[in-house]
């Protein structure tokens, strides 16, 4: 098993050290299964991404096994019910060979964007794996993570219970390490145990108000490890790492429309422009698109910050100044310019061929773009501060331009399950007025519930029922 999972194996008979460690079953892989499937004839498409290279290598349990296995520990008779507490740590110990592999076989693949090089993919996850083994507080990270998912998939209560045990003992882990650790900014156990928290309030639920704390966290590693130096990133997990941080801030600080939830949210202002910097001179696959080379991102850096910008501005009781309000209209002009003209937003390379992915990133990217022009326009027109955005025109040309990108992906399981239209999409829906338009939304909304089912998403979704309600528009 060793082996199959690209690790080094000591070949040791019945089982390697590190199957053991980790509990899973180790086998010797097959004939067929030594064939570097990147690279078949058969494969369709150069492109296609990890998550599709996946596909190809039959998982030892399905997400339906995993449930099901889940299902039979919690009822397993050998557990004894006159002690609680044993039974409670029998049940964690047998579960954490099934739960480790829900991670690495399914949760794990929505939390990478579908068209950037294998190297981040299969860089990070095999790193997890490694790592997992000599670090608890990133063994209980990952374990963390897909309890929550699989509480999410089986609404499992002991599984949600399970979850928060894990983020504990993750934390707990976490402490140690960092007393032990001399040098912080080298440690990439430490660093992706940091990652994976803050992912776990995200996606996950009961964590949400810890984001802030793992983040800065994160950050103040990231500053050590790369903002000091005038060198540009040279390895794939360090770029995958600063766009995850990036990413997790904008949500963090867009967080709710209706609902805003009082964090800290006072982030290293100087670490944003830094970091934008050293993506912009760090390529680490030249002459190759911007989404391949984006690992989270995944599209203009500037459109989240723009976004940003204006989401600030639509909810600050004091409003705009005039100089404001014109230099983000000069700038969505552009942007504007290149959504009505159909442009292109990222140039494939000359070895690409494309796939469907750069349409998903395409049209996430417009619908980034649409909500920034909405959002400007009422801004423009004046608004009440402490509320979501209004309904706007549904004759406007931006509704028109969303409506058809919502429809063209109905019925687009590449598009579901993509995150970076989480946010735009919710957004969008604020706009929304009309019976057919919000169906669409909830549709394609209910669609990454099915494909993904993150919290982040179940929150989106609550937080637009309610505001449908409120205005008339409910079911």
């Amino acid at each position: 098993m060793g082996r199959n999972r690209k690790k080094k194996c000591d070949e040791a008979r019945p089982e390697c050290l590190r199957c053991k460690t980790l509990g899973l079953r180790c086998e010797w892989p097959t004939p067929g299964d030594l064939v570097d499937r990147r690279c078949a004839s058969t494969r369709p498409r150069r492109s296609a991404s990890p998550q599709q290279h996946q596909q190809h290598v039959e998982p030892e349990l399905t997400s339906l096994e995993i449930t099901t296995s889940a299902h039979r520990a919690l009822l397993d008779p050998r557990i004894s019910l006159f002690s609680a507490s044993a039974a409670h740590q029998v049940l964690k110990q047998d579960l954490k060979p099934v739960i480790s592999r829900h991670f690495i076989d399914i949760y794990y693949g929505l939390l990478i964007l579908p068209n950037c090089h294998p190297e981040y993919y299969w860089g990070w996850i095999n790193e997890i794996q490694e790592l997992m083994v000599q670090h608890e507080s990133l063994q209980y990270s990952v374990l963390a993570n897909a309890a929550s998912h699989i509480h999410f998939i089986d609404d499992s209560s002991q599984m949600q219970e399970l979850a928060l045990t894990y983020y504990s003992q993750a934390l707990r882990g976490l402490s140690e390490l960092l007393v032990k650790a001399s040098q912080v900014e080298n440690h990439n156990g430490l660093l992706m145990s940091v990652m994976l928290l803050y992912l776990h309030g995200c996606m996950g639920r009961g964590t949400y108000t810890d984001i802030p704390r793992h983040v800065n966290a994160a950050i103040r590693i990231l500053t050590l490890r790369l903002l000091g130096s005038p060198k540009g990133i040279s390895r794939p997990f360090d770029r995958l790492a600063v766009e995850s941080v990036l990413y997790q801030i904008f949500l963090v600080t867009t967080g709710s429309w209706s609902n805003p939830v009082e964090l800290d949210t006072r982030f290293d202002a100087k670490f944003w422009t830094q970091a934008e910097k050293l993506l912009s001179r760090s390529t680490l696959f030249p002459n190759r698109s911007m989404s391949f080379n984006s690992p989270v991102l995944g599209i203009p850096f500037s459109l989240f910050k723009l976004a940003l910008s204006i989401r600030r501005l639509y909810q600050d009781p004091v409003g705009p100044d005039v100089q404001t309000l014109d230099e983000h209209k000069a700038e969505l002009e552009y942007w504007e310019c290149a959504l009505l003209c159909d442009q292109d937003l990222d140039e494939i390379g000359v070895d690409e061929e494309p796939n469907c992915a750069p349409q998903i990133y395409k049209d996430a990217a417009f619908l980034y773009i649409l909500n920034a022009s909405m959002l400007l326009e009422q801004l423009v027109q004046g608004h009440d501060s402490s509320g979501p955005p209004s309904a706007h025109d549904v004759s406007s040309w931006q509704l028109g331009k969303a409506r058809a990108i919502l429809q063209i992906h109905r019925r687009d399981d590449e598009w579901a399950r993509c995150f970076i239209g989480n946010w735009p999409t919710y957004t969008l829906g604020f706009f929304m007025s009309s019976p057919e338009d919000i169906d669409l939304v909830r549709s394609d909304l209910r669609r990454r519930w099915n494909f993904m089912q993150f919290g982040q998403i179940g929150r989106f979704t609550t937080d637009l029922e309610t505001t449908w309600t409120k205005r008339g528009f409910g079911r």
